[in-house]
């Protein structure tokens, strides 16, 4: 598993809450010159040894399989090394909510990474309702697996595909 760049992590993250069994996925991503944060919130049903989760040989799945959970380890670390922090906070049977924020501008910060790629892949899981919010500066867009759905119907053909990536490049001022 490499987590090379910071949509890696966001990625990891992300299916983490849908893998746990979360129906609602909000993810937020806040970008500046400086900082990059991002938030998952989710509807799961918590986290029930939070103190654990940063430990890598913890895992919450089932014992039988052998498993380690290395993604927020991962993240702790990579953020840490920035200078940059990781907030984790839960409920039993309400959700998570796990916030990152890299400090950019320190030489230990990993490349952003493809997004783009990233929100492809995470809008096309049907099994979850998935919202993003992506902010560069002031400059602000949503999309929501269930709006894209309303428009393009399940996203089981490379040309659907292909439509999404393109409004996405568009939402993000990037061509095609």
């Amino acid at each position: 598993m490499g987590l090379l760049t910071i949509a890696d992590h966001v990625q990891d993250i992300t299916e983490n809450s849908i893998k746990a069994g979360a129906k609602n996925v909000i993810l937020e991503i806040y970008e500046t010159d400086k900082e990059f944060t991002f938030v998952v919130r989710d509807d799961g049903p918590g986290i029930k040894d939070l103190n654990e989760v940063f430990d890598p040989f913890y895992t919450s799945r089932d014992k039988k399989i052998r498993r380690f959970g290395l993604g927020l380890p991962f993240l702790k670390q990579a953020v840490e090394m920035t200078g940059g922090s990781v907030d984790i906070k839960t409920k039993l049977g309400e959700g998570t909510t796990v916030k990152a924020t890299f400090i950019k501008e320190h030489i230990d910060c990993q490349p952003v990474g493809d997004l783009i790629t990233v929100f492809l892949s995470l809008l096309m899981n049907e099994n979850v309702n998935l919202k993003i919010k992506r902010c560069r500066g002031k400059d602000c867009y949503e999309i929501s697996s269930q709006v894209v759905k309303e428009y393009l119907g399940d996203l089981n053909s490379p040309g659907k595909i292909k439509i999404l990536k393109e409004m996405i490049l568009e939402l993000e001022g990037k061509e095609a």
